[in-house]
């Protein structure tokens, strides 16, 4: 599955996503791209939007290589809400996983990981730390989340 854009990802992930979650809750998204995708989402559910500045620790040398990620320090409140949490795609997850575990920390009511592609092997520990994951396709080949996009400029 090739993506023309952040936004065709993000409208199609938003059709995937209205079907199977209700209720209420907020939407964030993951800078800088992820933010694209989960403004769509959330104005698809209606749900507010805001941003989890998560941000990856880059490999020496190797700026697209995750060894790490952390959340930077903000005043979000999200204790009881139902929170996604959405990115343009997942290589390493080590970002999203940031979230997941932020979100914990901060008593998220239940934590959705909605992304439009992802490594397989990622998926499947990031769906054993979320409540609930969306995810349109788990790829093996997946390098880089840019190759599963037309347009992914910065």
């Amino acid at each position: 599955m090739i993506f023309q854009n952040r936004i065709e990802a993000g409208e199609k992930l938003a059709a995937a996503v209205v079907k199977v979650v209700k209720g209420k809750g907020i939407v964030l998204g993951i800078p800088r791209g992820g933010v694209v995708v989960a403004e769509i989402v959330a104005e698809k559910l209606g749900w507010p939007l805001d941003v989890l500045p998560a941000k990856k620790i880059s490999a020496p040398g190797n700026p697209e290589l995750a060894i790490g990620a952390r959340v930077k320090p903000t005043p979000l409140q999200i204790k009881g809400l139902n929170v996604i949490l959405a990115d343009d795609g997942v290589a390493t997850g080590l970002t999203i996983e940031a979230g997941i575990n932020w979100l914990k920390r901060k008593r998220a009511k239940k934590i959705i990981v909605a992304v439009p592609v992802a490594a397989k092997d990622s998926a499947a520990r990031l769906k054993t730390l979320a409540d609930e994951w969306i995810c349109l396709h788990e790829a093996d080949d997946l390098y880089a989340v840019g190759q599963f996009y037309k347009e992914f400029g910065q």
